[in-house]
């Protein structure tokens, strides 16, 4: 059995393997000159030996699959992990940086509208029997037909709530609350409860940055990697698959499209696709997240997240478990801000984000280097990662989980785990036993 899988990130990386360890021949063709797709770490503009993830950076402490790989290749956690809440450490509101208790002498009912915002979520979760097919909830119409937006405004969130709701959906969802379905959100809550239980999860980054898992990955494959190809046309009958690059034809069993759904919308389908699956592959929301990261002589700031009403949204510290007396600070930006700072030139986004750190911090130690980068305008991939908007679950949710003849789509928009390295390991996987299993 012959099988092309489309882009080396960790959802064609994990396909790849899964495949080949089945006795299948496997090509993987991918269009830059890396694995790992949206993971990459970065560390040429950095003195010292730092590093930061210019792509995903955490994993919880429940996704088996990731945690797997990380002990396989000897890449080790960092640090206490993080807890995520609502009110991080730090609000930077009105030139002032506050900790969580000035913010609650701020606004004393912040916690009410938190509570109140988070009972309607809960309500969803609690009537999602299964989180892989929220599309079946008896009420998914209505509820898909919801936003963020609409929660908000239905609990009345005063200025500082409203600060931090919009923030979490521009940083966990990288989209404005208005584009960001109550139903998608459900099942995101419901996965983790799921796969988690009612725990405290915590976050790790790691050792080296998650680019060594992605290479631990394509070295176990050999020589089986193709890069700087790029799939240009496609074409299925009941016998196989026809595959066009800019360099070649490749005769296939199957595909696996294990890529974002963003450059496939530039693909010539010889078979045309069928309607449903055509809007949700050209439909589907994606994030915009910009992450800028600058490195500073000195870490002159307090430990801990700090959201902020300015552009820089939340502004992080991405080597708080590394050694050396310089530092980096992160801005991560979504949504809105996301596009915004994407217009720019990535010196621009560099020197906005160093004067916001410098303000808000009160920093005096020199800037030395640093990096930008804004997904939504990378062409092989065109957003961060998916965000079903409102009407995506119940339109696109399972007819993006089909195969698609002997087409089959892999990424972390079509896991449960959506968003996440854990989601991309999942769905390659997935796509890899279906093909198995039809031979």
């Amino acid at each position: 059995m012959r099988v092309v899988v489309i882009g080396a990130g960790f959802a064609g990386l994990r396909a790849a393997s899964r495949l080949q360890a089945a006795g299948a021949d496997v090509e993987l063709i991918e269009g830059g000159h890396r694995p790992g797709g949206r993971v990459r770490t970065v560390r040429d503009p950095f003195v010292g030996g730092q590093y930061s993830e210019s792509g995903a950076e955490w994993v919880d402490d429940y996704h088996h699959r990731l945690l797997d790989l990380l002990d396989r290749y000897g890449v080790r956690t960092l640090g206490a992990g993080e807890q995520w809440t609502v009110i991080r450490r730090w609000l930077h509101h009105g030139g002032r940086l506050l900790d969580p208790q000035a913010v609650l002498s701020a606004d004393p009912g912040i916690e009410h509208q938190f509570a109140a915002f988070d009972a309607i979520i809960d309500s969803v979760t609690a009537d999602l029997v299964d989180s892989a097919a929220p599309h079946l909830h008896p009420d998914a119409a209505a509820i898909d037909a919801r936003s963020l937006a609409d929660v908000a405004a239905e609990v009345q969130l005063g200025e500082l709530a409203g600060i931090f709701k919009r923030r979490d959906a521009q940083g966990e969802f990288a989209a404005e609350p208005s584009q960001v379905s109550l139903l998608f959100v459900a099942q995101q809550r419901a996965h983790q409860r799921d796969a988690a239980g009612d725990r405290t999860i915590s976050a790790f980054r790691v050792d080296g940055g998650f680019s060594r898992v992605a290479e631990g990955m394509a070295t176990e494959l050999g020589g089986i990697v193709r890069y700087g190809e790029m799939l240009t046309e496609l074409e299925q009958d009941a016998d196989g698959v026809v595959v066009h690059t800019d360099q070649r034809t490749l005769a296939a069993d199957h595909v696996v499209l294990a890529c974002s759904l963003v450059p496939l919308r530039s693909v010539e389908f010889r078979t045309p696709m069928p309607p449903a699956l055509h809007a949700a592959v050209h439909g589907l929301g994606y994030g915009t997240v910009t992450k800028t990261s600058v490195q500073w002589e000195r870490r002159e700031w307090p430990a801990g997240y700090a959201t902020t009403e300015g552009r820089a949204q939340r502004v992080y510290e991405p080597t708080a478990d590394q050694s050396g007396d310089t530092g980096i600070l992160m801005s991560y930006c979504g949504g809105a801000g996301g596009h915004e700072w994407a217009r720019m030139t990535e010196a621009e986004r560099i020197e906005l984000a160093a004067g916001e750190m410098r303000s808000m911090h009160s920093l005096t130690a020199g800037q030395l280097g640093g990096y930008s980068r804004a997904w939504s305008t990378e062409a092989r991939y065109g957003g961060s990662y998916a965000v079903y908007e409102p009407g995506q679950v119940t339109a696109h949710w399972d007819v993006l989980r089909q195969p698609w003849g002997r087409v089959h789509l892999a990424g972390e928009h079509v896991a449960d785990c959506c968003g996440y390295m854990e989601g991309a390991l999942e769905s390659g996987e997935t796509a890899a036993s279906r093909i198995i299993a039809a031979g």
